[in-house]
């Protein structure tokens, strides 16, 4: 019974009830008095048969089983109804909680984007420093020590120079893997930038922090790097710095650190070094705090000069902008390269004033040349990512000097963006509000291939080491080749810097590259106007 529809099974209590009725109107009669009660059963039937109100009785069935069928069919709707509405309900629930998974993996992929190093997987410096935070606050307040490692890979840049850029970034890696297996759980490992990492030890004396920077070493000297076939035996130079022996102050334990690393490559490289306040130490350490003295008398006294290198467009030997590039000029009129005071800059808080300065310069400089309609581009530093009032500097120097659309051009590099994701997401929406372009600087390190669909920039800037190494490394050709398809496939320009040998232009013409940037194309200078009136003759001449 159980298998039979709704309908099936009223229509047949709608049969019974039926079969029912007549015997049952019977009995009512001759309860009731309709028939005589003397007569046998066969009579009895006989004269119900002949009252008529048996027959309005017998007629009963007919509108219940009519009844019956209608109540089945109704309810067979009901039922599939339900059931169908259950399964929708089902369907949409599976699907909302599928994209709510997807969502909170999303999510959590940005967040460990924005505080891990792109290429290793490891701490990034910002998610470091502020890990650091945490547990010298703990060790002051509970009295106990820590010990910070600073560690300089050696001879780096020979491994670049002979595998190759993407071999670099293998040995890299390899390194990161050693680093992160050998530590305990509750040491935090990350990479400081470039081939430089950091090791935080929490609950460490002197001692054991001797005792780890020989393993670490021990660990080098026996681990062997396959790249291209061949052997590499990493070696690194560490320095150390106490908390709270050596001092009670973030900053002046990096330095520390930093000094203590500098004295073990000073020292033959692939040993370690304790920070002592020794002579060498204490120079650099002072040559940092003379750094902060002199960058801050140059933001005062505007020492600060931008210098404009082109950029060629490959399609039409045209040069149609300048990136701006920065130099200090000191007390005696020597001009001093950002490489040099970049790092004290950031180390004293001094990038963002000095980004800020940057900004008003480069935008007076175009309004100057607003007759020609060229754009300038400017690099941010790291920290201005993190400043809450970067846009509202950027937009006060766009109105101030009636800059047209794209004629300023933002620069962030490929890590700087992927460590400040968020930030970047949102500060390139209101830059592009209010008419500004934005380049992805460095780009080609791999992982930012996945989250340049997240980043809608005008233009990407390929790193320098990949594209010094596209005559001697087919790897290296066949990224770039990649990183164009991709930036063709999603409407974005490329640009190819650090070009110093003019045979390689008509190399990045065959891979598609859009724009070639250095010395190959044309030095730095100060005065754009010279540079655009040579062009501009030289261009009537061959006409």
């Amino acid at each position: 019974m159980r298998a039979l529809s709704e309908t099936t099974k009223y229509t047949v209590f709608g049969v019974l009830f039926g079969f029912c009725f007549p015997i049952g109107a019977i009995l009512f009669l001759y309860l009731a008095g309709y028939v005589p009660d003397n007569q046998g059963l066969v009579a009895v039937v006989v004269s119900a048969h002949d009252n008529a109100l048996l027959y309005v009785i017998d007629s009963a069935p007919l509108f219940l089983g009519l009844f019956a069928r209608i109540a089945g069919i109704r309810q067979d709707r009901l039922l599939e109804f339900s059931a169908s509405l259950e399964h929708k309900v089902a369907i949409k629930t599976e699907s909302l909680r599928r994209a709510l998974d997807e969502a909170q993996k999303a999510n959590d992929q940005i967040v460990h984007m924005a505080e891990h190093d792109a290429l290793t997987g490891l701490l990034n410096r910002r998610r470091f420093h502020n890990e650091l935070e945490r547990w010298t606050l703990f060790a002051l307040r509970y009295q106990r020590s820590l010990a910070l490692i600073f560690i300089d890979l050696d001879n780096f840049k020979l491994v670049n120079d002979t595998y190759g850029h993407l071999a670099g970034d293998r040995y890299l890696v390899e390194v990161s893997n050693l680093l992160s297996r050998t530590m305990r759980t509750t040491d935090i490992v990350a990479r400081w930038g470039g081939d430089e990492f950091a090791i935080l030890l929490p609950e460490t004396s002197r001692e054991g922090a001797i005792r780890v920077a020989n393993k670490l070493l021990h660990l080098f000297n026996a681990s062997d790097i396959e790249l291209d076939e061949q052997t590499v035996r990493p070696s690194a130079s560490l320095g150390m710095a106490l908390y709270p022996e050596h001092t009670t102050d973030i900053d002046t334990l990096i330095m520390y650190a930093d000094a203590a690393m500098y004295e073990a490559k000073d020292a033959g490289r692939n040993c370690w070094r304790l920070y002592s306040a020794s002579q060498h130490e204490m120079e650099r350490v002072q040559e940092h705090i003379q750094w902060e003295a002199r960058l801050r008398r140059a933001l005062e006294n505007d020492q600060f000069i931008l210098f404009y290198q082109p950029l060629l467009r490959l399609s039409d030997n045209t040069t149609p902008g300048y990136e701006a590039l920065l130099r200090m000029e000191d007390r005696n009129g020597e001009l001093i390269s950002p490489g040099l005071f970049l790092e004290s800059a950031e180390h004293f808080g001094l990038s963002v004033p000095i980004d800020q300065m940057v900004i008003r310069k480069a935008a007076r400089k175009i309004a100057a040349l607003s007759d020609h309609r060229l754009w300038i581009s400017l690099n941010l530093a790291r920290t201005s990512l993190d400043d809450p009032e970067l846009f509202e500097q950027i937009e006060k120097a766009v109105n101030e000097n009636a800059l047209g659309s794209g004629q300023l051009h933002i620069e962030i590099t490929e890590m700087a963006a992927l460590e400040y994701l968020d930030k970047t997401r949102t500060l390139i929406t209101k830059l592009k509000s209010i008419g500004c372009s934005v380049v992805l600087d460095d780009f080609g390190h791999g992982p930012a291939f996945h989250f340049l669909q997240q980043l809608p920039v005008d233009m990407i800037k390929i790193n320098g080491d990949l594209t010094r190494s596209l005559a001697t490394q087919p790897g290296s050709q066949a990224l770039v080749k990649d990183i164009v398809s991709l930036a063709q496939e999603k409407g974005v320009q490329v640009a190819a810097k650090c070009i110093e040998d003019e045979n390689h232009i008509d190399l990045l013409r065959e891979l598609g590259v859009d724009y070639a940037q250095g010395f190959a194309i044309g030095v730095p200078v100060e005065a754009i106007e010279q540079r655009i009136f040579l062009s501009h003759n030289v261009t009537q001449n061959e006409e």
